[in-house]
């Protein structure tokens, strides 16, 4: 005989459990005084890691795979380096995206987002450039000759001095960071990036509760 206890409603209270199920949907995109969750954090620098980690992965393991002449460290060499070829688009998309939607007036930041945008795509480029090399060494089983762990190295620099201008933009001018969330508690309330940078500085103070 068949039991009873279903967690599967009844048909004639489909419509029913239909209804409840999209109501607590509806709330689940909503936080409790109603207003829609949005994501508000910037996708750029999560790419971001992805892209200088595996970029910085193939380059270790194929020094190590030219020191040692392993197959098996080369393999992985390549594939790290196909998929950060493969992030670094959304890395290139996002930086586009959070560059139209970023207010910045003429003046040193300016001037370092000027230069990191320009980067930017030649790294790409440059990435891109070095999978096809990669790929082609893939295919016939060999391990990365010397001369291609050199111009990996010219890439991975170029890749550096990307990472420490954006690093720039973030830490120094606070570029999609200040303004977008709800400040704490004990966080001073600054506005712009000098009196940011000398309350971030400056030591704080606690006090006890007696």
């Amino acid at each position: 005989m068949r039991s009873t206890s279903s967690t599967v409603p009844p048909f004639h209270e489909e419509g029913a459990w239909r209804a409840a199920r999209s109501s607590l949907a509806e709330k689940a995109r909503h936080d409790g005084q109603g207003v829609p969750v949005r994501i508000v954090a910037p996708l750029h620098p999560i790419f971001v890691h992805f892209s200088i980690a595996l970029t910085s992965t193939s380059f270790a393991f194929d020094v190590l795979a030219a020191l040692l002449g392993s197959a098996t460290l080369a393999l992985v060499g390549w594939w790290t380096l196909a998929a950060s070829t493969i992030a670094t688009v959304g890395t290139i998309a996002t930086g586009v995206s959070s560059r139209l939607r970023l207010p910045m007036e003429e003046g040193p930041a300016r001037a370092y987002l000027r230069t990191h945008m320009a980067i930017g795509p030649t790294f790409f480029g440059l990435l891109v450039g070095m999978s096809t090399w990669r790929a082609a060494l893939w295919q016939r089983g060999l391990v990365a000759p010397w001369t291609y762990v050199t111009a990996m190295g010219v890439v991975v620099l170029v890749m550096t001095a990307q990472g420490y201008l954006g690093g720039e933009l973030v830490y120094r001018f606070g570029a999609n960071v200040r303004g977008r969330f709800t400040r704490l508690p004990n966080e001073p309330d600054v506005g712009d990036a000098q009196s940011w940078r000398a309350a971030s500085r400056s030591p704080r103070t606690t006090s006890n509760a007696s």
